[in-house]
């Protein structure tokens, strides 16, 4: 990490008393549709029980979405199962029986306070809830899965639509204590920086190298360049990724300069079972440190959901997924990971 004297991205906690745990763990007892293939029977069931999520909870998500707190919101002791199964050894989609683990009431009861759950049809199988653990074919890849650095990033930048909001619900804390969910608050790194720094992140200069290009400048094959910096309805918006590549040295200068200091405010969370980060997608970026699984069924499993607030209004002909417009571009070896099933060799 890179040193400064800048403060790290502020966490605001909130805890819930075994008591609160408890009542929440009984007040979803009755939410039993499977969210893997009846998703929207699932989402009502949860949507019936919504009170039952404590005062001191829904008050602080609703901070976060009304911008009143920080972008990033940490929840502990949320009850998970008792019988939580072994982290599994492949992608949840291709597993022989996907039942419920039992958790993702849970996490879609606070996906719930923010918006309209959706996801991308090339993903998860088009599940709603992605289930995320270290794969060990994903090892090197920049996957949720992977075990190589996670290089902080905007969650699906530069599509037509982009997460507003995702959350992230820890099964099973990592064993060895290595795994720390990285988390930077980019909108006041970007508040700090001067006119001409803006004025170049603010063009379209930006891309991801690609053997799948839409463009080749200077031999490299490229995604289609976009601004760091754009703005929708008159709000600005900050999409990041660590490995974006300028197209030119002055904009290159520029991102070194960026990434410089959004790692240097970054702080790290090391998720145990029970906890629940929230993120604001549109202030802070997030990512993870290396980590060395030991794929024996013990690894981390977070849960995750993706929210909008600018599609469906839940909407079931519109529906919850929307195609990812740049899978087409991404490189063969990440599209090869997402379409077929990965377990270890």
């Amino acid at each position: 990490m890179s040193e400064s004297t800048e403060p790290l991205t502020e966490i605001p906690v909130v805890e819930l008393s075994d008591a609160e745990g408890e009542a929440l763990r009984a007040g979803i007892a009755s939410v039993d549709a499977n969210p893997y293939d009846e998703f929207e029977t699932f989402l009502a069931q949860v949507r019936r029980n919504r009170n039952v999520l404590p005062a001191g909870v829904r008050a602080a998500v609703e901070a976060l979405r009304l911008r009143r707190a920080p972008g990033a919101l940490l929840l502990r002791n949320l009850p998970i199962v008792h019988d939580l199964p072994p982290t599994p050894g492949r992608s949840f989609a291709s597993l022989p029986d996907l039942a419920a683990v039992g958790t993702e009431a849970l996490l879609a009861g606070v996906v719930d306070l923010l918006g309209e759950p959706f996801s991308y049809l090339e993903w998860d199988s088009g599940h709603l809830v992605h289930n995320k653990y270290p794969i060990r074919a994903h090892r090197d890849l920049q996957f949720g899965s992977n075990a190589v650095e996670f290089l902080l990033h905007t969650e699906t930048p530069f599509r037509d639509v982009s997460p507003d909001y995702l959350a992230l619900l820890c099964l099973r804390g990592d064993p060895t204590g290595q795994a720390k969910t990285r988390v930077a608050d980019i909108t006041r790194v970007v508040d700090a920086l001067d006119d001409a720094d803006l004025a170049v992140l603010a063009q379209a200069r930006y891309a991801f190298e690609t053997d799948n290009p839409v463009v080749v400048i200077d031999g490299r094959g490229l995604t289609e360049p976009q601004p760091i910096i754009s703005y929708r309805d008159g709000t600005r918006v900050v999409e990041y990724v660590g490995d974006l590549v300028a197209i030119d040295e002055e904009s290159q200068r520029t991102l070194d300069e960026l990434t410089r200091r959004v790692l240097a405010v970054a702080a790290d969370v090391p998720l145990v079972t029970g906890d629940l980060l929230v993120l604001d997608n549109s202030r802070v970026v997030h990512g993870r440190n290396a980590i060395v699984p030991s794929y024996d069924g013990t690894d981390r499993w977070l849960q995750r959901m993706l929210v909008t607030t600018r599609l469906l209004d839940g909407d079931r002909e519109t529906g919850r997924l929307v195609s990812d417009r740049r899978y087409a571009n991404y490189p063969d070896d990440y599209q090869k990971a997402l379409s077929r099933p990965a377990a270890h060799p």
